[in-house]
């Protein structure tokens, strides 16, 4: 099995680094080989003379690109294209401040063996200093009971997927949600699964992530959940047309907003405060998302 590892990278070339580290230190098994993409979303290609220099002591092979047009949209879709002239069979894409399970080849082996799966996924867990820690952005987190599940969609978190999907489908990521800075990776696992391709989410497909404290705020909640909010409609209109995209859009947006009266009613309950700024300010995403979507730019090109 070949694997092409696509990380899109913006200013942490510290955790960059980290990140990279840890494939030295884990074993591989002996029947999969790794490939490296680094892409560099900074207009000056800042991260090129470091990642160059430590090549030098890396045992992998590391192409490096830069894709200076702002906006995680276009860094993944130039991972993609790019692909296309590298000898491998799947493609995976990590953060550029996560660090991999030392099982997480071994188990994909297995899992895509067992279920025939196109796409496999599973969580990030979120980590102070590499202990285990609870944190605000664990609300947006899936949950699953089972140990394996087949879902609809998955994260570029922590993803790996054939890549001869993307070029017999022509299918690249939304440009549309370029601003979003979210939801662009819903959507295209979420096409992907609408076309019948097999999505399969193991809690042994891990991957850890140290937590930032800005995303540990409610005002931080408020912003990701309204923009969830409104990047719901989207979704919901592009996967199923716009007339029913519009009617389950309102579907959501009363039982989100319902929900949240529920959490409002015992919010002196711990952590109950966070989920009803969850949900309300999800609701509110959704109610107004139809009229506003194409008014928004939440981060500057």
């Amino acid at each position: 099995m070949k694997i092409l590892i696509c990380i899109c990278t913006y200013h942490r070339n510290k955790s960059l680094l980290e990140c990279l580290r840890y494939f030295n230190q884990i074993q591989i098994p002996f029947n999969i080989n790794i490939k490296f993409l680094i892409n560099d979303n900074s207009i000056n290609f800042e991260s090129f003379y470091i990642i160059k220099n430590f090549k030098k002591k890396f045992k992998y092979t590391i192409h490096q690109i830069n894709e200076k047009k702002r906006g995680i949209v276009y860094a993944r879709n130039k991972c993609l294209k790019i692909s296309k002239n590298i000898n491998c069979d799947y493609i995976a894409f990590f953060d550029d401040d996560c660090i991999i399970d030392k099982n997480w080849f071994k188990n994909i082996l297995k899992i895509i063996k067992t279920f025939k799966a196109d796409i496999v996924t599973g969580p990030q867990i979120h980590r102070y200093d590499g202990k285990k820690n609870s944190n605000l952005r664990e609300l947006f987190e899936k949950r699953n009971k089972k140990n394996i599940i087949k879902v609809g969609w998955a994260a570029t978190n922590n993803v790996i997927f054939k890549k001869n999907i993307v070029f017999k489908e022509n299918i690249f990521f939304d440009k549309k949600l370029n601003y979003f800075g979210i939801g662009e990776d819903q959507l295209f696992f979420s096409k992907l699964y609408k076309l019948g391709y097999k999505i399969i989410w193991s809690k042994d497909i891990k991957v850890y992530e140290k937590i930032h404290p800005h995303r540990n705020s409610s005002k931080w909640i408020k912003s990701r959940s309204y923009r969830l909010g409104i990047l719901g409609h989207y979704i919901d209109q592009d996967l199923n047309g716009k007339l029913s995209g519009f009617v389950i859009n309102y579907i959501k947006f009363f039982y989100y907003f319902l929900y949240s009266v529920l959490f409002f009613l015992v919010i002196f309950k711990k952590n109950n405060y966070y989920k009803f700024l969850n949900l309300f300010f999800r609701a509110l995403g959704r109610l107004v998302g139809p009229f506003i979507f194409k008014k928004i730019k939440f981060y500057k090109k």
